[in-house]
């Protein structure tokens, strides 16, 4: 039996390993070809294991700069989200504002037609203090009629959220009074509305119309000194001056 022997083939470059072929590789009928180019491939793999070792060996050098990349990129991956959390709760309040703003716009559109139409009503309400009470039935169901209608009208007002409300007997309150008059009366304290020319209004949480009142001054009447009755002055009698004369 032959024995196998190997055969050592230098590289190209001259440079590196010896890369040995053994017997075997011959015997299978290996062209020159195919065994130059699996020493290439062989000699390739090698120098890519050389040049990776290398570069393991010169990694450390470069690990305090790759960190220092890290962190600042870290750093501004962190900013960046407390931008986007800002603006993101920066757009929900501005969101809110703007539909609490319409639907105080949507619930408020007929304010303006309200505070012009209880004037109407102001006047259906005085109207009835001059009925005259007279007994004739025509003029008490005239009378009946104007009531029931200006209830309704208030009722009507009162589901759209217009309400009146009195002011007599209450303390004076500038949001929903309007004074016209202090006046001195006995027994009120001050500052107390004793008097009311208009009634108030509220739209919902608004006053669509303060109430105009007389305010209680906290001082009492002054009392009217009774007016005296003129003296008889004495006048001259000429029948006497001339009877001297």
């Amino acid at each position: 039996m032959s024995k196998k022997r190997k055969q050592s083939a230098p590289p190209p470059d001259g440079n590196g390993p010896v890369i040995e072929l053994d017997e075997k590789a011959a015997a299978t009928g290996m062209s020159l070809q195919e065994i130059a180019d699996a020493l290439g491939k062989q000699m390739m793999q090698g120098k890519e294991e050389e040049k990776k070792e290398k570069e393991e060996e010169k990694e450390p050098e470069k690990e305090p700069a790759a960190l220092a990349q890290k962190e600042e990129v870290s750093k501004k991956i962190k900013e960046l989200e407390s931008e986007v959390v800002r603006l993101v709760a920066e757009n929900r309040n501005q969101k809110g504002r703007l539909e609490n703003e319409f639907r105080t716009r949507l619930k408020f559109a007929t304010e303006d037609f309200f505070r012009d139409f209880i004037i109407v009503k102001d006047d259906m309400e005085k109207a009835l203090t001059f009925v005259p009470d007279t007994g004739d039935e025509k003029v008490a169901a005239f009378a009946d009629g104007i009531r029931h209608l200006n209830a309704n009208i208030e009722a009507l007002l009162r589901r759209f959220g217009v309400e009146s409300f009195d002011a007599i007997g209450t303390p004076f309150d500038p949001h929903l009074h309007q004074a016209m008059r202090m006046v001195d009366v006995a027994g009120r304290p001050a500052q107390e509305v004793v008097a009311q020319h208009l009634k108030g209004y509220r739209y919902y949480e608004r006053v669509l119309r303060p109430a105009m009142v007389d305010v209680a001054s906290g001082n009492a009447p002054a009392e009217e000194k009774p007016v005296e009755a003129p003296q008889d002055i004495p006048t001259p009698n000429n029948d006497t001056e001339e009877s001297h004369g």
